[in-house]
């Protein structure tokens, strides 16, 4: 049965995962160093990444991690899924990487506007499984939607698996007003980036 799911702005939520690091207004303003988790990390534009990097970071993650990000079995990345990732068009698409001191990765994602709805984009997100519950979903996710916001993305949209419980814990924390459409295996997210404008960059 499908069940309509919905939270509401949470200001105070928003704000303390915003309080602390510095937040890019726009991409001129990547890199950005800031500490999560404890560690010194760079968070960056996706876009010109070693592809070896990624590849190697895509190895190290667990079959589960993949198919849940991915939803399907773990196989190694081609050339051309690679290039999806790091040669993308800049104008309706947003990545970024969180990487440590050393330029290894730790959290990806991506902003993706629609075509025929440009004030929408699909989004995703994963983290690497050594660098789980320490922030860098939560901070690599706020610093996307505030660049995607900067360029006019109002609505993001997303498909994750009904037991991707780890995801949907995030989006609930974020503090941005949330919609989950639920069915039997999919749950259809809605996040409304429009409450940025007044909840949260006036504390940037």
């Amino acid at each position: 049965m499908t069940r309509y799911l919905c939270w509401p702005a949470d200001p105070a939520r928003l704000q303390a995962g915003l309080a602390g690091w510095l937040h890019p207004a726009t991409r001129a303003d990547l890199p950005v160093m800031m500490v999560v988790g404890g560690r010194d990390c760079w968070l960056r534009e996706l876009a010109g990444s070693d592809p070896a990097l990624l590849e190697a970071a895509y190895a190290a993650q667990s079959e589960q991690s993949l198919y849940l990000r991915f939803m399907r079995p773990k196989q190694p990345p081609s050339a051309e899924q690679l290039a999806f990732f790091i040669d993308y068009p800049r104008d309706p698409q947003i990545a970024l990487l969180l990487t440590d001191a050393e330029g290894l990765p730790l959290a990806m994602a991506q902003s993706i506007r629609r075509r025929l709805h440009p004030d929408r984009a699909e989004f995703s997100c994963i983290v690497a499984d050594h660098f789980q519950h320490k922030g860098a979903g939560r901070r690599i996710l706020l610093a996307l939607a505030l660049l995607a916001y900067g360029e006019g993305i109002r609505e993001w949209t997303a498909e994750v698996l009904g037991q991707n419980r780890p995801m949907l814990a995030l989006l609930k924390g974020l503090g941005l007003p949330l919609t989950l459409v639920t069915g039997r295996e999919m749950v259809f997210v809605r996040l409304d980036l429009s409450v940025l404008g007044t909840l949260a960059l006036s504390h940037t």
